[in-house]
């Protein structure tokens, strides 16, 4: 009689042990789900708008880098003619015509010379973009760099 209770303890025993493997291999609930799925929304929620705004960080830096090559081509145009000669509103005396996401403007006088550049409002990216520097060309040192609209 004992061989048999304990046949049939162990095959009890045998059978739980199945259904606990079971249970470990049936998956998620519904609840898990759901609370993955809002967690994944809130951080794309977070994270989206910061990775827009970063095409328009991008689109502000080539801005920047092409307002600084125009100062700089302003510079040499005033060491090697002693003077801006008329400064023309669309920069094309200093860097030829520029084309592309951007539109570029000088003003001012050698000694507080202004160069903008305004984002084409038919690219999302630049739209409402300005970057412009201001510097002083007889001595080619910039005062000051503003970027607005990122």
């Amino acid at each position: 009689m004992t061989t048999r209770l304990r046949q049939q303890l162990l095959s009890t025993l045998l059978k739980r042990q199945q259904q606990r493997k079971g249970r470990g291999q049936q998956g998620f609930t519904l609840v898990e789900l759901m609370i993955v799925i809002v967690i994944v929304g809130i951080l794309a929620a977070v994270a989206l708008p910061n990775f827009l705004n970063q095409t328009k960080k991008a689109a502000a830096t080539e801005a920047t880098q092409t307002v600084s090559s125009i100062f700089k081509q302003a510079t040499a145009f005033n060491l090697e003619n002693g003077s801006l000669g008329t400064i023309d509103t669309d920069c094309s005396d200093y860097s030829g015509t520029q084309s592309g996401k951007f539109t570029y403007a000088c003003g001012g006088s050698q000694t507080a010379f202004t160069v903008t550049a305004t984002g084409s409002t038919s690219n999302s990216n630049t739209n409402g973009v300005t970057v412009t520097l201001t510097g002083n060309v007889d001595t080619g040192t910039v005062a000051s760099i503003t970027k607005t609209g990122i």
